[in-house]
């Protein structure tokens, strides 16, 4: 049963990346890109560790924040940057944390909290030795829009 469960996971938060970049997204694929992103995150819950569950709620975030829910939005990336400050977590996954707080921020229209998680991003960004992984979240950054 874990190996089902972390195998759908896996398969759920691909399958929600999917939906996330494509561009032209109906109704229903929006509902499902955000039930995918739930069910993910609940499937790691189950079998995931840490890291796993706190990237669930990374994407759960994203989903919720493109799709206009702020609450939702926040509750997840709050989660989320806890669990990455709680840990002790820098580089690219504080930075990704903060990445998910400035979105819900702009997804509430609440400008000044964007402003603050995009600078606290970019300086955990500066504590990434990868430049992949600094690439990868500067590239998100980019994408937070303005509330």
């Amino acid at each position: 049963m874990r190996a089902w469960q972390k195998e759908t996971a896996v398969q759920l938060f691909n399958d929600t990346w999917a939906l996330i970049d494509k561009p032209d997204r109906s109704a229903d694929e929006a509902a499902e890109m955000l039930l995918a992103a739930a069910a993910s995150r609940w499937h790691w819950g189950e079998v995931g560790g840490v890291e796993e569950v706190a990237g669930g709620d990374w994407q759960l975030a994203h989903v919720a924040a493109l799709l206009g829910l702020p609450d939702l939005a926040a509750m997840f990336a709050r989660r989320n940057l806890a669990t990455a400050e709680s840990e002790g977590w820098s580089g690219w996954r504080l930075a990704s944390a903060h990445e998910g707080m400035a979105r819900a921020c702009a997804a509430a229209g609440d400008p000044a909290g964007r402003e603050r998680h995009v600078a606290a991003a970019m300086d955990a960004l500066e504590q990434e030795a990868d430049p992949e992984d600094r690439q990868i979240v500067a590239d998100q950054l980019a994408t937070v829009p303005e509330p």
